[in-house]
């Protein structure tokens, strides 16, 4: 019972988004889509549209010749990949009253562990609200900043409602194709903070608002877990990209270098031109970009949990402790497996992808080539030395493919793991095997 719900959401999640990307590349390839000049290729085509549903920010088209109604189509398809399909299917039915049937409910519920089947619907109605809630009061934010920076007062009123909308759900596609370089610092503070509340994940913001309502006593420690993740990676990248640099190298101020930090995990958006940053910074940039956000976030990534848990392996492997122990719990032996095996897999297909993206791509570095990979990958949306755009066909299609996989890979191989556990009906006598 359990295996088939598991395969049934492994199939519904990979079908769903590439149902949107079909959807939306037939779109975008109408005329209408255009400010100006001829309609998109499909090549370009699927390229934006797999990075809109995918949440990754990668462009080979300028998105200032997109047209009013070719915005919107991106910033619904960025939305409903944010909200998530089944989410968002849940909540229709939430909405006109008619409920969750058992078995919807239960197949959603499996794809995690931490909340009870009773608690789902409750979920999902937090999910829309604080998604809503978040977004709007992020408009209002960037708006006014946008207003400060010059810019015309009903332009601006899109402008913003699209920034907040690709903030939150970590996209990096916005309305100017120079990101958000120039901008009041209440645009950079107001998309920035979008990022951070974005890619925490509604599992933890669920724990919170329990809570709060003080449905339970304390947060859960997957909760402990990413808020520590999360303020220690913010500050670290803050710090370093901030700080990184040989001598006479460019150095971005405290609020580009805050900027960065949170962009990099894994938003896409930029304030200045990214080439001009030395090469430490830029591999401090690519580590930030693979660990990305947290689970049932709009970030990607190998996620902030899955790191914390390894590094809390190590850390008790060294203190001489049998088991890993996280703010005095233990956590089982087979989550520890999973964040191994999804890492040692995340970085292959990185060394891998990198390569494959110098050969495909005329004159790219093999850093540029690294930073391509890394930002298709972890659907962050971030590029230097113009890689995205010397894309040839087949780069485009291979990057396509990079980017959904980013979207939907770790979470697929949590459910493949997940589908694959048995209880064991023997246990085979231990023998130690020499490693180091």
């Amino acid at each position: 019972m359990q295996t088939n719900i598991v395969r049934r959401g492994q199939l519904l999640f990979l079908s769903s988004f590439a149902t949107l990307i079909v959807i939306g590349t037939l779109v975008l390839m109408l005329p209408a889509a255009v400010e100006r000049g001829p309609a998109l290729n499909w090549s370009d085509a699927l390229f934006t549209a797999t990075s809109a549903v995918c949440l990754t920010g990668l462009t080979v088209v300028s998105q200032e010749n997109f047209s009013g109604f070719g915005q919107v189509v991106i910033a619904l398809l960025i939305q409903l990949s944010g909200i998530g399909i089944m989410a968002l299917s849940a909540s229709i039915l939430l909405a006109i009253g008619r409920g969750l049937s058992f078995s919807n409910a239960l197949l959603i519920s499996s794809v995690n562990d931490n909340f009870s089947l009773r608690g789902t619907e409750g979920f999902i109605r937090t999910v829309i609200n604080f998604t809503i809630a978040v977004e709007a009061v992020g408009a209002v934010v960037i708006y006014a900043g946008l207003l400060l920076s010059g810019d015309r007062w009903l332009v601006s009123l899109w402008n913003a409602v699209y920034l907040a909308i690709s903030s939150f759900c970590n996209a990096g596609l916005g309305p100017f194709d120079a990101g958000l370089e120039g901008k009041h610092a209440l645009v950079k503070l107001g998309c920035s903070g979008l990022f951070v509340l974005g890619g925490i994940g509604v599992y933890v913001v669920y724990d919170v608002c329990q809570v709060l309502r003080r449905r339970q006593l304390r947060l859960r420690v997957h909760s402990k877990v990413v808020i520590a993740a999360t303020v220690l990676l913010l500050a670290a990248g803050w710090l370093l990209i901030r700080l990184l640099g040989a001598p006479g190298s460019f150095r971005p101020g405290w609020l580009d270098a805050w900027f960065l930090s949170a962009s990099s995990r894994t938003a896409g958006f930029t304030t200045f031109n990214l080439d001009v940053l030395p090469p430490v910074t830029l591999m401090t940039v690519i580590v930030l970009m693979l660990i990305g956000g947290s689970p049932g976030s709009t970030a990607g990534g190998i996620k902030t949990s899955t790191i914390a848990v390894t590094v809390a392996a190590i850390w008790n492997t060294i203190a001489g402790n049998n088991d890993v122990l996280m703010f005095k719990r233990a956590v089982p032996t087979a989550i520890v497996m999973r964040g191994f095996t999804i890492i040692v897999l995340f970085l292959l297909l990185f060394f891998v992808s990198s390569a494959v993206i110098q050969l495909l791509t005329p004159g790219a570095t093999l850093l540029a080539a690294c930073f391509e990979a890394a930002s298709a990958l972890s659907t962050t949306g971030l590029s230097i030395q113009g890689t995205t755009g010397n894309l040839t066909v087949p780069g485009k299609l291979f990057v396509s493919v990079l980017m959904y996989i980013g979207r939907v890979g770790p979470f697929t191989i949590m459910l493949f793991l997940l589908g694959r556990e048995k209880p064991g009906q023997l246990r085979y006598p231990q023998e130690r095997v020499i490693i180091g």
